[in-house]
Order: C-alpha cells, then sequence, then structure tokens
C-alpha cells in the first residue's frame, strides 16, 4: 500500500472495492476535524466504498451506509464526528442549508459529501479545514468493472 502524501494532486489506481476502501484509509490518516472531503464520479465509481475506507479508519470496524435517502449519515467516533452526506437529489445551496452541510462545516466535524458537483457552489468558501477533491474515474468500462482511477487533489 502506498503512503499518501499529499502535495497538489496524487493518482491511485484501484482494481477492488476493498482496495478503494484501504487506499481511503491511508488517505485518513491525514485527516482532522475540520476536514471536507468532496467525492465525485458516476454512479457506481465508488464514492461510498471511498467514503467507507474513511470512515472505518476513525471508526473501527463500522460499516458506512449510503446516505442517498437520508442525505446524511452521522458516525461518532471517539473524539471525532464524521458526517457523510450525498447531494445526488439536491440542487442548490438553499438545500445543502437545510440538510445540515454548512453547519457541519462549521462545527468542527469532518465532512464528507458525494456528488458536490450538482450543486454549484465555491465549497472552498465555507470549509473551516482543509478541502479535498477527489475524483473516481471507472477504468475499462464493462470489461474491467473493478479497476478505478482515483484522483486526491487538496483544493485548500
Amino acid at each position: 500500500m502506498p503512503d499518501v502524501k499529499l502535495q497538489k494532486a496524487e493518482f491511485f489506481e484501484s482494481d477492488s472495492p476493498e482496495n478503494t476502501e484501504l487506499i481511503a484509509g491511508e488517505f485518513a490518516k491525514r485527516l482532522k476535524p475540520s476536514d471536507f472531503i468532496a467525492l465525485n464520479g458516476h454512479l457506481g465509481a465508488g464514492k461510498t466504498k471511498f467514503a467507507s475506507g474513511v470512515i472505518r479508519f476513525f471508526c473501527g470496524d463500522t460499516i458506512a451506509a449510503s446516505p442517498t435517502y437520508s442525505i446524511m449519515n452521522k458516525y461518532r467516533c471517539g473524539g471525532i464526528n464524521v458526517n457523510h452526506f450525498d447531494f445526488y437529489r439536491l440542487k442548490t445551496a438553499y438545500d445543502l442549508e437545510n440538510c445540515g452541510f454548512l453547519d457541519s462545516l462549521e462545527g468542527g466535524n469532518l465532512t464528507i459529501a458525494e456528488w458536490t458537483d450538482t450543486v454549484k457552489i465555491d465549497y472552498g468558501k465555507y470549509a473551516a479545514g482543509n478541502y479535498y477533491s477527489i475524483n473516481i474515474g471507472i477504468i475499462g468500462g464493462k470489461k474491467n468493472k473493478e479497476k478505478r482511477n482515483i484522483k486526491i487533489e487538496k483544493i485548500l
């Protein structure tokens, strides 16, 4: 497993959902309360698997569920609160305010959000800590169903 040291952008290749979680767990070693992670990629790309790897790092064997229908799942893990959002059905900054996202960014929580590209705002204006953008792409289409490119970029 490569050591994840961020400069501008880092690129990783995953060959399984389990490996995606391992990459996320290594990345999570750099995180602290108030950090924000924006996850983007096509449907089924592995955004929730990546979030699960981060959550497992902080919460042990906790299995992270997709927040698609609930919009947000909260995890209280020892000394850190992790809020995991899914913006798939959201469209405006007003939606973000109503679901508790902006409060999460201000409240000293580790905040993870999937589908941030659906709501067009400058997330950097609201991030209290570091802001990371993670894009997950599917490699090879139907032929290689499990391979993924993972781009981790530190924005702030």
